[in-house]
């Protein structure tokens, strides 16, 4: 086995991993829905043919306003980073703490239409472990998504080389997050969800990387259909304890992430459905033990 290199290797697209992992996700997220909106319309379908009043009843309620996302401070605030810089990066036999920056960042928004949209999207800052994730439809009159959705994704990772040839390696992240999200339905389906995550890649070569840990949670996973109407907010620390074994002739990419999507009906449908979502997370310490 060759000896890997003693500095950070040089990755062209360190997410690449998390592009895929991703990708999956969503496609099931998406397939999911749309069995759900296919029932649904076949449904008001079927009461607007029997009875004219039920669009008109539609339309009435689509015409409501969002209701007032509350933007949350994306910014650390003074005090924060103090107490941050009491933290020091250092090492021991057993310990390792890393505090920001790391070394990555990863961000996606999809589909393409989404940009264009009131919603912020998605966004990651390794200089100071933040990750933020804004996403936004509503009843009113301006450009949409593309197909009804939008799924968002951010992380800052870091690389990784423990001081044993062989040992088993703990990672545990100090997450805080805060969020505020909302769906309702008029007749049509809404979907919403969101998800933390840590995944940890083991390092080949450039464009090459093994999954060793993936691990995901999820924080809500919510839906309205008829005239539902669902909201949360909230916020505080996600527990997290993994393990990957390891060794120190290898390099390793650990990540902390999240992800969160909408999904909702598109204004040609009978009827109609919102869904926003708001939320930031902070990653300000990540702490290693590994045994020899």
């Amino acid at each position: 086995m060759s000896v890997a290199p003693t500095t950070k290797p040089t990755e062209p697209y360190p997410g690449a991993t998390l592009e895929k992992i991703f990708e999956d996700s969503t496609k099931q997220a998406r397939s999911s829905y749309l069995r759900a909106s296919k029932r649904a319309e076949l449904i008001s379908s079927t009461l607007a043919d029997v009875d004219d009043r039920f669009v008109k009843l539609a339309t009435s309620v689509a015409a409501l306003e969002s209701p007032i996302v509350h933007q949350q401070a994306s910014a650390a605030s003074a005090g924060e980073m103090h107490t941050l810089s009491l933290v020091t990066k250092g090492s021991s036999d057993r310990l390792f703490i890393a505090v920001p920056p790391y070394d990555v960042e990863w961000t996606t928004f999809q589909p393409s239409g989404a940009s264009g949209t009131a919603a912020h999207g998605p966004s990651a800052d390794k200089n100071h472990g933040f990750m933020t994730i804004d996403l936004t439809e509503t009843y009113v009159d301006r450009p949409v998504a593309e197909g009804g959705w939008m799924y968002a994704g951010a992380g800052v990772g870091l690389w990784f080389k423990p001081k044993a040839p062989s040992t088993y390696v703990r990672v545990s992240g100090l997450v805080t997050y805060s969020y505020d999200w909302h769906d309702s339905s008029s007749l049509q389906v809404a979907h919403n969800r969101a998800q933390l995550g840590t995944l940890v890649t083991h390092w080949r070569g450039p464009g090459t990387s093994d999954v060793i840990l993936d691990y995901r949670e999820q924080l809500w996973s919510d839906g309205t259909s008829w005239y539902e109407d669902h909201s949360d907010s909230g916020g505080g620390y996600w527990p997290n304890q993994n393990y990957f074994w390891a060794s120190s002739d290898e390099w390793y990419l650990v990540w902390f992430w999240c992800n969160g999507g909408i999904d909702f009906s598109t204004k040609d449908t009978i009827g109609s459905s919102k869904a926003f979502q708001d939320w930031r997370t902070k990653v300000p310490l990540i702490v290693f033990e590994q045994w020899a």
